[in-house]
């Protein structure tokens, strides 16, 4: 029973609380960069070199929105006891690549540029869509165990809890990371207006916004977990004797 109530608006809150709007960044930060390079006013080669720097962004934001809609997908095949090879084989294959090919991508980027504000940005985008699976991952292959484990993982729902909450903490530490180089970069080295506008942008979306969402739901969890803990807990006796079971769990 404590187990299923717990998550009740523990792992929901983290789950459907996560009010991150991805995409919003990377949005900005091509909507900027083409009006600080002028886009249009460049020279052929300079312009196809902006358009393939654009063209990465718009693959984040795109590997992004794969991420969202595939997180529930490969989560639900392991929750419900899905047994088909072939979807759970799919749903695999498409973490691994959402994993593989955004740490990929940062690495190129990394080792072909210099790092400024503007590389770091779409770095951390790439990290981040890494992180999100790599939790997401971490999860499905915890229903698995659970799945071929007579008497299921104790305390699963804390496990899964935790889990998220580790994902969302680094997270928000890689954008507060890019907000300080930002802040640091324009304090001490190239001030621009379009540059103090990502930050604000990247500042609320990425920062508050994450912090704002991790801290309503550790209360949420908290006040569960306190209502949990209350409720009286029946001993072996009297379920025997009531033949009763948890309408959760059913055990």
């Amino acid at each position: 029973m404590g187990v299923g109530g717990a998550g009740v608006q523990g792992y929901t809150a983290l789950q459907n609380g996560n009010v991150m709007h991805r995409g919003v960044t990377e949005g900005v930060t091509l909507m900027l960069l083409a009006l600080q390079t002028g886009l249009l006013d460049l020279h052929v080669l300079q312009r196809t070199f902006l358009l393939s720097i654009i063209l990465f962004i718009v693959v984040t934001s795109t590997l992004q929105s794969m991420v969202e809609i595939s997180d529930p997908i490969v989560l639900a095949l392991a929750a419900t006891g899905n047994r088909s090879p072939w979807k759970h084989l799919r749903g695999v294959s498409m973490c691994l690549f959402l994993f593989i090919f955004p740490s990929f991508m940062a690495y190129k980027l990394s080792h072909f540029f210099d790092m400024d504000f503007w590389l770091l940005i779409m770095v951390s985008s790439c990290l981040l869509t890494s992180l999100q699976v790599l939790g997401t991952f971490f999860i499905y292959s915890l229903f698995m165990v659970e799945l071929f484990q007579d008497g299921g993982v104790e305390r699963m729902d804390e496990i899964i809890y935790g889990v998220n909450a580790v994902s969302r903490v680094l997270e928000f530490l890689v954008a507060l990371c890019v907000v300080a180089y930002g802040t640091w970069e324009s304090m001490f080295g190239e001030w621009s207006w379009i540059g103090v506008s990502v930050i604000i942008v990247h500042s609320y979306v990425n920062v508050w916004l994450r912090a704002q969402s991790g801290w309503s739901s550790f209360l949420l969890r908290r006040e569960a977990a306190h209502k949990i803990g209350a409720l009286p807990r029946a001993s072996e006796e009297q379920l025997r004797a009531h033949n009763d079971l948890c309408s959760i769990c059913f055990q």
